[in-house]
């Protein structure tokens, strides 16, 4: 019957138009951090997530995959050919509390792998460490619970099969032995399908620039705040920082977690408009459809940088952490080191954006490699990448500045 119907869709097609069109299997896998369609259900999950930044990477990791080729099965019961593990900071190196919590996730990771016992890869793992956590990045190696969930991926795949946040999480692979992991960066940054981001972002940059240094405009400015406890020094530091480059510009301080709002207005006061206090806790569309309408990003958190990047909104992004600065790195992201941040006393936009370390050709050029490598690790898995997004790797030749 299958048979009968696709040589009657042929024929019809072939008579009455040239598209062109192939016939495919649709392949059911089950995604861990799967960003589910808009529904109540979907959106009552993710409003108890305590950090709304998480949505970033999920959505990231669902819109890599070509949903006319795919079923996402909703349980991990279900009978499905691949596991796709979307994860971000699941890497606890200390050995305090936290450290705990994350070993129980990859307990949870490993019992996935082994009950759906397919072929797998993981996108987006990191490290979770504050700078004050690692005296050496070049010795540091990952933990035997760790270990033992990489080489149950490499059972299952014989590549490259783990792409992790940068650098320091690849080193703590690399140092305990386990070899099947890439430095990719965030999921998040293939998120955007346009054809050449880094030259619209650079347009963009430029064009703030030259309105700043003419004195005349307004911008509307995103704040990214940071996940820095009230009690901690450095938080009024960056906060006051934050506040000095919305001196004369309407700006928006859009919170990830719960605790941001109270702290934010206990230390600033009247400082804050409350009214331009925004949390998105339901869903990313929204969130992106806010960012769209602004001229500037300045975030403190990965993904709020990314939700202003992903929407070709210009944005620098001060690491407030190891995690973010390993991201930061493994991007290209135009960014301004923690300590400048809090340290050189910067009074403007202007002076930020004139500090910023920025290279939006090599941002460019980084891309389209991730790009190229994550359609290797679903290949590695039967899964074909969205076509949107395999266009932007397509149609290289047709880049300013990427010609061969």
């Amino acid at each position: 019957v299958a048979e009968h119907i696709v040589h009657q869709l042929k024929s019809c097609l072939v008579e009455t138009t040239d598209l062109e069109f192939k016939v495919v299997d649709r392949k059911s896998i089950f995604v861990n951090g799967w960003y589910r369609p808009n529904s109540p259900e979907a959106k009552a999950q993710r409003f108890g997530n305590k950090n709304s930044g998480n949505f970033i990477w999920m959505y990231g990791v669902t819109r890599l995959i070509n949903p006319y080729t795919t079923k996402f099965a909703r349980h991990s019961t279900q009978p499905v050919s691949a596991l796709v593990i979307g994860s971000a900071n699941s890497l606890h190196l200390p050995m305090d509390k936290g450290y705990e919590k994350k070993k129980g996730i990859m307990k949870n990771y490993m019992n996935l792998v082994q009950t759906i016992d397919k072929p797998s890869i993981v996108l987006g793992i990191g490290i979770q460490a504050k700078f004050s956590d690692v005296n050496d990045t070049k010795s540091i190696k990952l933990h035997e619970p760790q270990v033992a969930f990489m080489n149950e991926i490499a059972k299952r795949n014989t590549g490259k099969s783990v792409s992790v946040r940068g650098e320091f999480t690849e080193t703590a692979c690399i140092n305990a032995g386990v070899m099947n992991a890439i430095s990719l960066g965030c999921p998040s940054l293939t998120i955007s399908r346009t054809l050449d981001l880094g030259k619209d972002l650079e347009t963009k940059w430029n064009k703030v620039a030259w309105q700043l240094a003419m004195g005349e405009y307004t911008m509307k400015i995103g704040i990214g705040l940071p996940a820095i406890k009230p009690g901690d020094p450095q938080y009024g530091k960056i906060i006051d920082m934050l506040l000095s480059i919305c001196e004369g510009h309407d700006c928006y301080f859009i919170a990830q977690s719960p605790a941001d709002r109270p702290k934010l207005l206990k230390y600033a006061q009247d400082k804050v408009d409350e009214e331009k206090f925004l949390y998105f806790q339901e869903d990313v569309e929204s969130w992106f459809e806010f960012m769209s309408t602004l001229d500037f990003v300045v975030s403190t958190r990965i993904h709020g940088g990314m939700a202003g990047i992903s929407n070709e909104i210009p944005t620098i992004i001060v690491p407030s952490d190891l995690r973010i600065l390993e991201l930061v790195n493994a991007m290209i992201l135009p960014h301004i080191p923690y300590e400048d941040a809090i340290e050189k006393n910067f009074t403007s936009l202007a002076e930020l954006m004139a500090a910023a370390n920025k290279d939006f050709k090599e941002f460019e050029i980084n891309r389209r490699n991730r790009v190229k490598e994550y359609r290797r690790m679903l290949g590695s898995v039967g899964l074909e990448m969205d076509p949107a997004l395999l266009d932007i790797i397509i149609d290289e030749k047709g880049a300013d500045g990427l010609r061969g």
